[in-house]
Protein backbone atom coordinates (compact mmCIF):
# COMPACT_ATOMS: atom_id res chain seq x y z
CA UNK A 1 0.00 0.00 0.00
CA UNK A 2 1.40 3.53 -1.06
CA UNK A 3 0.88 6.67 0.74
CA UNK A 4 -1.31 7.89 -2.11
CA UNK A 5 -3.86 5.15 -1.27
CA UNK A 6 -3.99 6.71 2.12
CA UNK A 7 -6.78 9.36 1.06
CA UNK A 8 -8.23 9.94 4.54
CA UNK A 9 -6.92 11.66 7.66
CA UNK A 10 -7.88 10.06 10.75
CA UNK A 11 -7.55 11.75 14.24
CA UNK A 12 -6.94 10.21 16.87
CA UNK A 13 -5.76 11.50 20.84
CA UNK A 14 -7.25 11.83 24.36
CA UNK A 15 -10.92 13.54 24.55
CA UNK A 16 -10.28 17.48 24.34
CA UNK A 17 -7.24 17.40 22.39
CA UNK A 18 -8.58 19.67 19.71
CA UNK A 19 -9.81 16.45 17.20
CA UNK A 20 -13.36 17.49 16.19
CA UNK A 21 -12.38 21.41 15.91
CA UNK A 22 -9.04 20.90 14.01
CA UNK A 23 -10.38 18.11 12.16
CA UNK A 24 -12.98 20.72 10.53
CA UNK A 25 -10.59 22.87 9.60
CA UNK A 26 -7.83 20.88 7.98
CA UNK A 27 -11.40 19.40 5.76
CA UNK A 28 -11.89 23.06 5.15
CA UNK A 29 -8.20 23.27 3.48
CA UNK A 30 -8.58 20.06 1.75
CA UNK A 31 -11.86 20.33 0.42
CA UNK A 32 -12.66 16.87 2.45
CA UNK A 33 -15.66 15.64 4.10
CA UNK A 34 -15.63 15.55 8.28
CA UNK A 35 -16.47 13.31 9.88
CA UNK A 36 -16.88 13.09 13.96
CA UNK A 37 -17.55 9.42 14.75
CA UNK A 38 -19.09 11.18 18.24
CA UNK A 39 -21.68 13.02 16.41
CA UNK A 40 -22.44 10.40 13.77
CA UNK A 41 -23.22 7.76 16.85
CA UNK A 42 -25.37 10.68 18.33
CA UNK A 43 -26.84 11.29 14.39
CA UNK A 44 -28.32 7.76 14.49
CA UNK A 45 -29.00 6.76 17.65
CA UNK A 46 -30.85 10.21 18.34
CA UNK A 47 -29.13 10.54 22.03
CA UNK A 48 -26.21 12.04 23.29
CA UNK A 49 -23.31 10.04 24.44
CA UNK A 50 -23.97 10.34 28.17
CA UNK A 51 -27.37 9.33 27.51
CA UNK A 52 -26.64 6.31 25.09
CA UNK A 53 -23.95 5.16 27.73
CA UNK A 54 -27.06 5.61 30.74
CA UNK A 55 -29.59 4.08 28.65
CA UNK A 56 -27.62 1.44 26.90
CA UNK A 57 -24.54 0.88 28.26
CA UNK A 58 -20.94 0.58 26.98
CA UNK A 59 -21.56 -2.72 24.33
CA UNK A 60 -24.29 -0.43 22.68
CA UNK A 61 -22.28 2.51 22.18
CA UNK A 62 -19.34 0.03 20.71
CA UNK A 63 -22.02 -1.41 18.36
CA UNK A 64 -22.90 2.04 17.03
CA UNK A 65 -19.29 3.07 16.92
CA UNK A 66 -18.08 -0.34 14.95
CA UNK A 67 -20.88 0.48 12.25
CA UNK A 68 -20.32 4.20 11.79
CA UNK A 69 -16.83 3.49 11.13
CA UNK A 70 -17.26 0.76 8.95
CA UNK A 71 -19.35 3.67 6.57
CA UNK A 72 -16.51 6.26 7.16
CA UNK A 73 -13.89 3.59 6.50
CA UNK A 74 -15.31 3.11 3.01
CA UNK A 75 -14.96 6.64 2.02
CA UNK A 76 -12.19 8.71 0.66
CA UNK A 77 -11.01 12.00 1.11
CA UNK A 78 -12.13 12.36 4.65
CA UNK A 79 -10.99 13.59 7.73
CA UNK A 80 -12.63 11.34 10.42
CA UNK A 81 -12.07 12.46 14.24
CA UNK A 82 -12.90 9.65 15.80
CA UNK A 83 -13.59 9.45 19.36
CA UNK A 84 -11.37 10.53 22.52
CA UNK A 85 -12.58 7.94 25.01
CA UNK A 86 -11.11 4.91 23.74
CA UNK A 87 -8.73 3.51 20.53
CA UNK A 88 -11.47 2.11 18.32
CA UNK A 89 -11.67 -1.23 18.62
CA UNK A 90 -9.13 -3.58 16.42
CA UNK A 91 -11.53 -4.36 13.93
CA UNK A 92 -12.27 -0.62 13.68
CA UNK A 93 -8.82 0.33 13.17
CA UNK A 94 -7.89 -2.02 10.34
CA UNK A 95 -10.94 -0.72 8.45
CA UNK A 96 -9.59 2.94 9.00
CA UNK A 97 -5.85 1.49 8.30
CA UNK A 98 -6.75 0.74 4.78
CA UNK A 99 -6.93 4.46 3.60
CA UNK A 100 -6.31 6.25 6.71
CA UNK A 101 -3.19 8.37 7.23
CA UNK A 102 -3.24 8.76 11.36
CA UNK A 103 -2.33 11.81 13.28
CA UNK A 104 -2.07 11.93 16.91
CA UNK A 105 -3.29 15.21 18.57
CA UNK A 106 -1.79 15.64 21.97
CA UNK A 107 -1.55 18.41 24.56
CA UNK A 108 -0.24 18.38 28.64
CA UNK A 109 -2.59 16.61 30.70
CA UNK A 110 -3.16 20.55 32.45
CA UNK A 111 -4.34 21.50 28.66
CA UNK A 112 -6.64 18.62 29.01
CA UNK A 113 -8.36 19.18 31.93
CA UNK A 114 -9.27 22.97 31.03
CA UNK A 115 -10.69 21.62 27.94
CA UNK A 116 -12.67 19.02 29.03
CA UNK A 117 -13.92 20.48 32.25
CA UNK A 118 -15.36 23.29 30.06
CA UNK A 119 -17.86 20.61 28.90
CA UNK A 120 -20.59 19.37 30.10
CA UNK A 121 -21.24 16.38 27.84
CA UNK A 122 -17.80 14.88 27.72
CA UNK A 123 -17.68 11.01 29.24
CA UNK A 124 -15.83 11.42 31.98
CA UNK A 125 -16.24 7.39 33.80
CA UNK A 126 -14.77 8.39 36.79
CA UNK A 127 -16.55 11.94 37.18
CA UNK A 128 -14.80 14.95 37.15
CA UNK A 129 -10.76 14.58 35.73
CA UNK A 130 -7.88 15.29 37.11
CA UNK A 131 -4.25 16.04 35.88
CA UNK A 132 -2.65 13.02 37.62
CA UNK A 133 -5.57 10.66 35.80
CA UNK A 134 -5.66 12.02 32.26
CA UNK A 135 -2.08 11.73 32.55
CA UNK A 136 -1.75 8.32 33.77
CA UNK A 137 -4.16 7.41 30.79
CA UNK A 138 -2.68 9.45 28.51
CA UNK A 139 0.59 6.96 29.56
CA UNK A 140 -1.44 4.02 29.57
CA UNK A 141 -2.50 4.49 25.74
CA UNK A 142 0.55 5.85 24.40
CA UNK A 143 1.74 2.67 22.97
CA UNK A 144 -0.75 1.82 21.14
CA UNK A 145 -0.97 5.05 19.69
CA UNK A 146 2.68 4.89 18.79
CA UNK A 147 2.16 1.90 16.21
CA UNK A 148 -0.74 3.49 14.39
CA UNK A 149 0.73 7.36 14.53
CA UNK A 150 2.21 9.00 10.72
CA UNK A 151 2.20 12.34 12.45
CA UNK A 152 2.07 13.76 16.01
CA UNK A 153 1.05 17.02 16.57
CA UNK A 154 0.72 19.04 20.49
CA UNK A 155 -2.46 21.00 20.04
CA UNK A 156 -1.72 22.45 23.86
CA UNK A 157 0.95 24.97 22.01
CA UNK A 158 -0.82 26.06 18.63
CA UNK A 159 -4.25 27.50 17.88
CA UNK A 160 -6.60 25.91 15.69
CA UNK A 161 -5.29 27.33 12.18
CA UNK A 162 -1.83 26.43 13.10
CA UNK A 163 -2.44 23.15 13.58
CA UNK A 164 -4.84 22.79 11.38
CA UNK A 165 -2.10 24.09 8.66
CA UNK A 166 0.85 21.73 9.99
CA UNK A 167 -1.57 18.68 9.46
CA UNK A 168 -2.37 19.74 6.30
CA UNK A 169 1.33 20.52 5.37
CA UNK A 170 2.73 16.83 6.12
CA UNK A 171 -0.24 15.47 4.77
CA UNK A 172 0.37 16.89 1.15
CA UNK A 173 4.24 16.31 1.36
CA UNK A 174 3.64 12.59 2.36
CA UNK A 175 5.85 10.69 -0.26
CA UNK A 176 3.41 9.12 -3.12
Amino acid sequence: MTAADKCNIVLIGFMGSGKTVIGRQVARMLNYDFADTDDEIAQVTGLTLPQLFRKHGEIRFRSEEKLVIQKLARREHMVIACGGSLLPARENLSLLMEKGWFVLLTADPEVIKSRISRKSDRLLVSGKPTVEGISAIMTERESQYARLTDFVIDTGRLNVEEAAEAITAHYLARPV
